[in-house]
């Protein structure tokens, strides 16, 4: 027998590939439990509604988003403003959401503006750390909004520049970002751990 997890998820990516190939238009419960070979029994058994499904595709692209902004600030830890970095360096990872996807929740969205409550949460959340670690969260804000328009851009198939352009793009907002100062607790930290590491090691010299 198949297990929840794994019909869901199976119902999910059938959505996607829905809309991939038909349009966001096409995103239908008849049209996504065919796709995924379910009964719409089966679809309604995990998503009560249109509305439902669209909430679930948006919870997974919102888990891999995060998922991929922890590892790049998980990378970045050495440097100044991790996370506004990994912030930006993961709007690449949203690129490769199709926009017939995006289209199909951006849709849904405005119809029932309560369907993007988790996007807001998670973009509150996000905001919420960039205040705590840069001295300057305008200036922060300002490029992950620089960031936010160019993939809206490429969502809705308007960008006036091609890919590679895109990536230095935001590696060029990523490169800002470095500039912008930490927060003197955030500096106070990273000295203490600097002077600590610096005793540690004159410690094990003497020894």
């Amino acid at each position: 027998m198949q297990q929840a997890g794994t019909a869901r998820d199976g119902i999910l990516d059938a959505a996607q590939r829905v809309a991939a190939r038909d349009g966001a238009g096409h995103v239908t419960l008849d049209a996504v439990a065919r796709e995924a070979g379910v009964s719409k029994g089966g679809v309604l058994y995990h998503f009560p509604g249109k509305d439902a499904l669209i909430a679930g595709m948006l919870e997974r692209l919102i888990g891999e988003f995060d998922a991929e902004i922890a590892r790049l600030r998980a990378e970045a830890a050495d440097g100044p403003n991790p996370s506004l970095r990994a912030m930006i360096g993961a709007c690449s990872r949203m690129c490769d959401v199709g926009r017939p996807v995006a289209m199909a929740i951006l849709a849904a969205g405005a119809q029932n503006p309560d369907l993007l409550t988790p996007l807001r949460d998670s973009i509150a959340a996000h905001m919420k750390q960039l205040e705590a670690e840069c001295a300057d969260p305008d200036r922060a804000f300002l490029l992950c909004a620089a960031a936010d328009g160019i993939i809206f851009q490429h969502m809705l198939g308007i960008a006036p520049y091609d890919d590679a352009r895109r990536e230095r793009l935001l590696a060029e907002l990523c490169v800002m970002a470095r500039e912008i100062p930490l927060n003197d607790s955030n500096t106070t930290s990273e000295a203490t751990s600097s002077d600590a590491s610096q005793r540690h090691g004159q410690t094990e010299a003497q020894s």
